[in-house]
């Protein structure tokens, strides 16, 4: 990590490492909120869960209302929070669609 890690985009201060631990409680909990719902209709529709290719295209969805939310974060975050959360939110729609 460097000392001088902002740089202005589109007139705002953006820190460039930012980590997913760094944003505020509400956004994570939104994001969480998207990667479920952006998941669950993907299993739902295809019957199985998300390969590779899939998994991008969620990653794309959810990205784009980041984004459209005002929320920055680097790409590879969220990479990284999507495959660490990959099996709960497996283990989420198996406990929603069994009630």
């Amino acid at each position: 990590m460097s000392m001088k890690n902002h740089r202005v985009v589109d007139g705002k201060l953006l820190q460039m490492d930012k980590r997913f631990s760094d944003l505020k409680e509400k956004q994570k909990a939104r994001i969480a909120e998207w990667f479920y719902a952006a998941y669950r209709e993907y299993c739902l529709q295809a019957g199985h869960l998300p390969d590779k290719e899939a998994d991008k295209r969620i990653l794309d969805s959810v990205s784009g209302q980041i984004a459209d939310a005002g929320i920055w974060i680097p790409y590879r975050e969220l990479v990284s929070y999507y495959q660490r959360r990959k099996n709960k939110l497996k283990k989420r729609l198996e406990k929603e669609t069994d009630t």
